[in-house]
């Protein structure tokens, strides 16, 4: 198996979708699931960000009459969207597509290319939008980044980032995406202050400054956060029906 990793970067104005993870680089989204058969297509999405981004991205995300995934936004591919989940906050999107042999985009050159088999994951933050693809052997990425490379307009930047074995593939890295926005945001700038340093590079105080919010919603989401990640982390790791074996006298 090996593991291609496509990273397609968008100028402002290209797109109205990465338009909005440009003016929110706070705003996250992610595929819990990807699949291309021939020369259908359906994926889950879920996006997760400040309540205005939110509004934004399932206004562009469900329209039918746009491409979300073609570099100039139209191709002649039947196109279904659903909203499975909403809040202020996320939305869990399901999409079907139809004949997107007809779409410049990457998922059906990677079926041809690649060969079948293909396990997809895509991330978008800011002006980036990365593609895992895990594939049943080496050949092929090169023609796939020539053919991608000469479908995408010179407005959007593609680079093959990084090449080699399978890494990170089921070990549920990407559940962090389901801590509430508010709290991730709270927990990533206290983490860029320096505030979990040691020794502490700045005050709980000096954090809230910064992220313009009292010290006392920070302090909850802090701890809310903390709270999540013990959790997970617990839950993860330690089998809690396991039995725990008498202490020596």
């Amino acid at each position: 198996m090996r593991e291609y990793v496509f990273t397609i970067e968008y100028d402002r104005g290209v797109d109205p979708i990465a338009d909005v993870f440009i003016d929110h680089p706070e705003a996250i989204a992610r595929s819990v699931a990807c699949n291309v058969v021939g020369e259908d297509m359906w994926r889950i999405d879920r996006f997760s960000g400040p309540e205005h981004a939110i509004d934004a991205l399932e206004e562009l995300v469900l329209d039918a009459n746009r491409c979300n995934e073609c570099p100039e936004g139209a191709c002649d591919s039947y196109r279904e969207h659903e909203l499975l989940e909403t809040s202020p906050t996320t939305a869990t999107v399901y999409t079907y597509r139809q004949g997107i042999d007809a779409c410049p985009a990457l998922p059906y050159p990677a079926s041809e290319h690649l060969g079948p088999g293909l396990v997809f994951e895509t991330r978008r933050r800011g002006n980036e939008y990365v593609w895992r693809i895990l594939t049943r052997d080496g050949t092929g990425a090169g023609e796939l980044f020539d053919h991608v490379r000469e479908s995408f307009p010179d407005t959007i930047g593609i680079s093959l980032s990084q090449t080699g074995d399978p890494t990170h593939w089921g070990d549920g890295d990407d559940d962090r995406d389901e801590l509430p926005y508010e709290q991730r945001a709270a927990l990533e700038a206290a983490v860029d202050a320096g505030y979990y340093q040691t020794p502490r590079e700045c005050t709980l105080a000096e954090v809230a400054e910064d992220a313009g919010i009292p010290r006392s919603t920070l302090q909850y989401r802090l701890q809310n956060a903390e709270t999540w990640l013990a959790t997970e982390f617990t839950e993860g790791c330690l089998d809690v029906d396991d039995e725990v074996p008498e202490r020596a006298p």
